[in-house]
């Protein structure tokens, strides 16, 4: 007895409820016998099929490089144009996409410096920017050989040299490959992974496809299923007395098939059905329900929005649903997503590029100015942006009418450049040359006059405090 209870107990968890005639908290329990099973990790084909043919999954990847990189930056226009030669921004673009698709990529500076492309740059030599090129992990290899071994190094760990192959099948042709140094390359990164699981991935970061597989999947399951619903929606029914006998008979499908087009094409001619008038035939039609679909399609896209982070205002092109639904928080996240993108990728891979294009020795005519910002990522409307620009008018009137700032250096640094600037900057003003107007002279007469008066009370003080300090050590001596 002792040991049959025993057995009903054996596996029990001693940190919880447990009740073995139901099985809760038993090693037999549903809930217990729940564990996470790791999905399919995604080879490179796989993703680059997802990429080509479905449409979820290829703004899923697309979607955060694109509001990022919107409008690209905003800065001197000599900055702008030499950023345009050189095709920065697509480049840029491209390797955002494959970044997030493959885990990795890299945009590679072939600059004309003297040097070799496995060399460091030196920003003292390079003469011009050649152009960009971005390659995606599958084309970039490294041996140990290659990895920075300096404790002191900012890359202690990583690799300093790419081998990278221009083309897809790998030939053994010597020109397909090429050796570049990380000084002229910038890494573009996917979803994070772990320590652990980066050095089984080969140093490089994860798809972002790969945590919304399973939603991606399941949505798709749905999106196919309800195609099949909505091609068997209306299924016709015919019933024929001794059906099953004249199946058996010669040529008895032949009659049956014949006598089934002959239905169908009196009701496609007269819109009638002929049945025989003893009830020997019965034709019916069915449908199928969908009730519940639209429903279901929402659940299973909301949680491709959980997966991703992405509202469904921005994925799926929806409006916000409910009473007093506007989206604004949702859409206020994602833009908090958009910036951190910026921050993390676009603006240092600008940072380094704006380094590389001042220092070309071919590029004449440079901007005196390098600060750039990006820009707003919401766009007001043609009523917002009126108020914006009547409150800066109001405030640059304010200065005028005060003296403060020039008219006419206010108007060029506003609307010089072609556009409307809500940031400008203005020459500090020199107190000494401010004009006073002619009716205001009297005021200054009245400021010098009281200073005069001031000045002379305090003289009478001190002229006061001497004479009595004078008397006092002329009657001690005596």
């Amino acid at each position: 007895m002792f040991k049959a209870i025993q057995s009903l107990f054996k596996g029990i968890r001693n940190d919880g409820w447990t009740n073995v005639v139901t099985n809760l908290g038993t090693s037999n329990s549903r809930t217990n016998s729940t564990l996470f099973k790791p999905t399919l990790a995604l080879d490179q084909y796989t993703l680059a099929e997802i990429y080509k043919s479905n449409g979820i999954g290829k703004r899923i990847v697309n979607i955060v490089v694109d509001d990022a990189a919107r409008g690209f930056i905003e800065g001197d226009a000599l900055l702008i144009d030499e950023l345009q030669r050189a095709q920065t921004k697509q480049k840029i673009i491209d390797a955002g996409y494959f970044g997030r698709l493959y885990g990795g990529a890299i945009l590679v500076a072939f600059i004309d410096d003297g040097l070799e492309m496995h060399k460091t740059l030196n920003l003292n030599r390079i003469n011009k920017l050649v152009s960009l090129k971005v390659f995606d992990r599958h084309q970039i290899q490294w041996t140990n050989d290659d990895l920075c071994r300096d404790f002191y190094k900012e890359h202690y760990g990583e690799p300093e040299v790419f081998t990278i192959t221009s083309v897809q099948n790998y030939m053994a042709d010597n020109n397909s490959f090429f050796k570049v140094h990380r000084s002229r390359c910038f890494i573009f990164g996917g979803e994070r992974l772990v320590n652990t699981a980066k050095l089984y991935n080969q140093g490089w970061d994860v798809s972002v496809l790969q945590s919304c597989y399973e939603a991606l999947r399941n949505y798709g399951i749905v999106v196919n299923s309800s195609a099949e619903i909505v091609q068997d929606f209306i299924q016709v029914l015919m019933k024929m007395n001794g059906l099953s006998d004249k199946l058996i008979q010669e040529g008895g499908d032949a009659e049956i098939i014949k006598r089934m087009q002959w239905i169908d094409l009196s009701r496609s001619n007269a819109n009638t059905i002929l049945l025989d008038g003893d009830g020997s035939e019965d034709y019916e039609k069915k449908s199928s329900s969908v009730a519940g679909l639209a429903e279901l399609w929402d659940r299973f896209s909301e949680n491709i929005c959980a997966v991703t982070g992405i509202p469904a205002t921005r994925l799926f092109g929806k409006s916000p649903a409910g009473l007093n639904a506007t989206g604004t928080s949702d859409m206020q996240n994602w833009y908090d997503i958009v910036r951190a993108y910026r921050g993390d990728q676009i603006e240092p891979c600008l940072k380094w590029l704006i380094d590389i294009l001042k220092n070309q020795k071919s590029w004449t005519k440079k901007p005196t100015n390098w600060e750039w910002e990006f820009p707003s990522l919401t766009a007001p409307s043609e009523g917002e942006w009126a108020d914006i620009k009547k409150k800066y008018a109001e405030i640059d009137c304010m200065y005028i009418d005060r003296g403060a700032i020039d008219p006419s250096e206010c108007w060029q640094e506003r609307f010089g450049q072609g556009s409307f600037q809500t940031n400008i900057t203005l020459a500090k003003p020199d107190n000494e040359l401010l004009e006073i107007d002619e009716g205001n002279e009297d005021l200054l007469e009245d400021d010098v006059d009281i200073e005069n008066d001031i000045k002379k009370e305090e003289d009478k003080k001190i002229t006061k405090v001497m004479d009595e300090l004078y008397n006092k050590v002329k009657g001690t001596s005596t």
